[in-house]
């Protein structure tokens, strides 16, 4: 049993790695739909919609088996993926990218303290400065020397939000995963997310698809729907079943890395002392976190 439970910790560690990597894809994707119009709310619609209808056509075969609780514990999850989402483009758009990307990246030290105050579960102390240790990385990584002011925004403070709301979402979604079925878990939360999106872009933003130029943005968009959005958050449902939100909060934060990685393969940035510096910290990080995981199992 203690094997078994050994192998699924690994290979759930494996799939976040997975999710990580596609997610780091997925910049040059949001890129590529931004650069042909399209708002952010009309991205996050579509995406969360084409999500959610795949996840739809996925759990229909066996659906009168399916229980609603399933689907219920999902719908918490969905919220704070969509308040996440949501928050990150508010305040990117009265901060700068630097400054949003390091502040989202503070979730990963989030989700330990959450874990303890939620739900009564103290990570062990090697977890704790291990997701410092990330931070620092991810800071090393998304920083450009001299281009992080002190002076705290009004974007700065929604970054922060932003960065709760997915430490919720990965604290919430490991407990809602627990004994479910994480087809309907996922679909549920996807649904809740598409919801709330296709609202707020039908209330507030529905002028904006005369602007956009669709033949060039959906395609990207298709590629964040079927794979940054619907398998993604599938395996990570998946993967926070059979790990703690906290590993799985670490490793789901090498997405900058990866991100950094693709962008420097197909030429869009150049390779620097900060990108190699901040990813030799973040692979240590993650190193470390297995080591360590390994001989609390063992």
């Amino acid at each position: 049993m203690e094997k078994t439970n050994k192998k699924r910790m690994l290979l759930a560690d494996g799939l976040c790695l997975v999710v990580a990597a596609i997610w780091g894809t997925g910049f040059i994707a949001s890129q590529l739909a931004l650069e042909a119009h399209m708002s952010a709310l009309l991205i996050m619609t579509l995406r969360f919609s084409l999500a959610a209808l795949t996840m739809v056509l996925v759990c229909l075969p066996g659906w009168k088996k399916r229980r609603f609780q399933d689907f219920k514990a999902g719908i918490l999850p969905g919220i704070f993926l969509f308040g996440g989402f949501y928050t990150q483009i508010l305040g990117q758009s009265h901060t700068t990218v630097s400054h949003c990307a390091f502040l989202t990246a503070t979730n990963v030290v989030m989700v330990p303290f959450l874990l303890w105050a939620l739900y009564r579960k103290r990570p062990p102390v090697s977890t704790f400065l291990l997701t410092a240790l990330t931070l620092c990385g991810i800071g090393v990584l998304s920083i450009t020397p001299g281009s992080f002011s002190l002076h705290f925004q009004l974007g700065d403070a929604l970054c922060l939000v932003c960065a709760l709301l997915f430490a919720l979402h990965i604290t919430t979604l490991g407990k809602a995963t627990q004994g479910r079925d994480v087809l309907v878990v996922n679909l549920a939360q996807l649904t809740t997310s598409a919801a709330i999106s296709a609202l707020l872009f039908l209330f507030t933003d529905l002028s904006s698809v005369s602007q956009a130029d669709l033949g060039r943005g959906l395609p990207a968009v298709i590629f964040l729907g079927l794979f940054s959005t619907c398998l993604c958050y599938f395996l990570q449902t998946l993967a926070q079943s059979w790990t703690t939100p906290a590993q799985a909060g670490v490793l789901l934060s090498t997405e900058g890395l990866f991100g950094s990685l693709f962008s420097v393969v197909l030429g869009m940035e150049p390779l620097t002392k900060n990108m190699v510096l901040g990813g030799v910290i973040i692979l240590t990080s993650v190193v470390l976190l297995e080591v360590f995981a390994s001989k609390a199992n063992s």
